[in-house]
């Protein structure tokens, strides 16, 4: 992790100059000052050697409670040995970022108590950031106001910190060229850590805006430079990018492989930030299969209804998913406590996606006579095109509400759209959910070929239910009066037309095509 240090001290030696000098400091110039510039000197080569060892230890090995004692450590010695700035907001920015990571409130806490302690040492507008980062809801208009100065920045670590915090509110897409500069095709390369962290923001913001193959692609190339070099935290930040995608593709056995893993690092190291990604990747997979108990279950995993602080930036991304998951197992007093959280947060009006998401949540938990304004209102800003799947997302739960209200012309419009947007994005699962309630409302949807359902003969559909059930190539044949051989041979064929590689992903395309089954209604 030798570019780490090195990188440090690059910052820390273009930030202080005298630093750099103190080694040539004229004794003309008295010997007080020169003792004064050795000493703020050696204290920013300590601060140098705690800012690399947190940041190898948070980087290497994701230990934050580690990083956080060192910076912490280091952060009080230079403010008690009044050094003046030199590495103390360094320090502070790696103890802001191990705050975010770990969302522990001691941490938070005692983050808060050293900077109270600082004095003038921090200024005010270092504190005004230092809050817009940690808590975005609170510092809205600090916000955009960074984000729309981000053209004119040019340090790399601040554009980045500025598009990280811009994720929980939704506005990552406005932040892409900056992020662009800090960026490079070798991530580990002389651009640091700095642009590893862009390059996953990028991917996550293509994963946002509908560009699935970018996200995945990006994503899965920083992910392994990032295991060659021994980055694991960034590693597992990069693997959350897959999980998304491969959840809204309707890739469960992917989502759900690629979450657990990042599980399995992040739960015992206190990472909540990270576990509540793995989680919400796991909500979306579910929900993309239709497991409304499963989203649940994973929901509320990522803390109370309405926690924004436990599910980091996810807790913005989620809403539609956690209020719909919350609604379908009869949990409506949680799906309402999400909606009133963001409500009163100040997220509501916070970025287009906010406006596109927290409204169609809204929309979901509100009565009948209200639900189709607030559904229109949502899909109604010019810029929820930004957001594809998230358009598509409100289309498709506006649809199924208005079919539920006898609302026949309006439902099939909304599905419509959902259907057509799904397709476009490649996301199967959710397009075979909207095909059903158009043929439910007397349609077939352009594009047949992605229902499953009515690709098959009747001789086939009964193979294909018996096969989800669990039944063996013999015992289907039995009971059908034929050769296990030629069941086989028409499960071969099935596969391809039902876009599925396995017999386990017949119970889902069979579930989610059946034009006799109803979706549990919402309470």
């Amino acid at each position: 992790m030798r570019a780490l240090v090195d990188e440090v001290a690059a910052r820390l030696l273009l930030r202080y100059p005298v630093v750099r000098l103190a080694a040539l400091e004229p004794a003309a110039d008295g010997e007080a000052r020169a003792e004064h510039a050795v000493r703020r000197a050696g204290l920013a080569a300590a601060a140098e050697t705690s800012l690399a060892n947190a940041l190898a230890l948070l980087h290497e090995d994701g230990d934050v409670s580690a990083a956080y004692r060192i910076l912490l450590r280091a952060g009080e010695g230079v403010r008690d040995r009044g050094a003046g700035q030199v590495g103390a907001e360094e320090i502070l920015w790696g103890l802001v970022a191990v705050c975010r990571l770990s969302g522990r409130p001691e941490h938070r806490k005692s983050l808060e108590r050293h900077i109270a302690s600082a004095g003038a040492l921090f200024t005010p507008s270092l504190r005004t950031a230092v809050r817009g980062v940690l808590d975005p809801v609170a510092e809205p208009g600090w916000l955009r106001e960074q984000i729309e100065s981000l053209d004119c920045r040019s340090e790399p670590a601040e554009i980045v910190r500025i598009a990280d915090a811009s994720a929980f509110l939704g506005n990552l897409p406005d932040c892409r060229q900056a992020l662009r500069r800090v960026a490079c095709p070798d991530p580990v390369g002389r651009s640091g850590v700095p642009g590893v962290q862009a390059n996953i923001l990028l991917a996550l913001e293509a994963y946002q805006t509908g560009q699935w193959d970018e996200a995945d692609r990006l994503a899965a190339t920083t992910a392994d430079q990032c295991a060659a070099e021994g980055y694991q935290l960034l590693r597992r930040q990069a693997q959350t990018v897959l999980a998304f995608v491969a959840a809204s593709r309707g890739d469960a056995a992917t989502a759900r492989a690629v979450a657990d893993e990042i599980a399995r690092w992040a739960a015992p190291r206190g990472l909540t930030s990270l576990l509540a990604g793995a989680q919400y990747a796991g909500v979306l997979a579910a929900l993309a299969q239709s497991d409304f108990p499963g989203a649940h279950q994973q929901a509320a995993r990522t803390g109370p209804a309405g926690d924004f602080a436990s599910a980091g930036p996810f807790a913005g991304w989620a809403l539609l998913d956690v209020v719909e998951a919350a609604l379908r197992a009869d949990r409506r007093e949680e799906a309402e406590a999400y909606v009133q959280a963001v409500t009163e947060s100040g997220l509501l009006a916070a970025s287009p996606r906010m406006v596109l998401v927290s409204t169609g949540a809204m929309a979901m938990t509100a009565p009948d006579e209200e639900a189709p304004a607030l559904f229109e209102r949502a899909l109604a800003s010019g810029d929820a095109g930004r957001c594809p799947f998230d358009r598509a997302r409100v289309h498709l739960l506006a649809g199924e509400r208005l079919r539920r209200m006898r609302a026949v012309r309006e439902a099939r419009a909304h599905l419509g759209a959902a259907h057509d947007d799904f397709r476009r994005l490649g996301a199967l699962t959710w397009a075979h959910r909207a095909a059903t309630g158009l043929r439910a409302l007397g349609l077939v949807p352009p594009g047949a070929d992605t229902g499953g359902y009515q690709l098959l003969t009747a001789r086939e559909l009964k193979i294909a239910r018996l096969a989800a059930e669990g039944l063996s190539n013999k015992e289907i044949g039995d009971r059908l009066f034929m050769s296990h051989r030629t069941v086989a041979s028409h499960l071969y064929r099935m596969f391809p037309r039902l876009g599925i590689t396995s017999r386990a992903a017949l119970g889902t395309i069979l579930r989610s095509d059946d034009p006799e089954r109803e979706f549990t209604p919402w309470p």
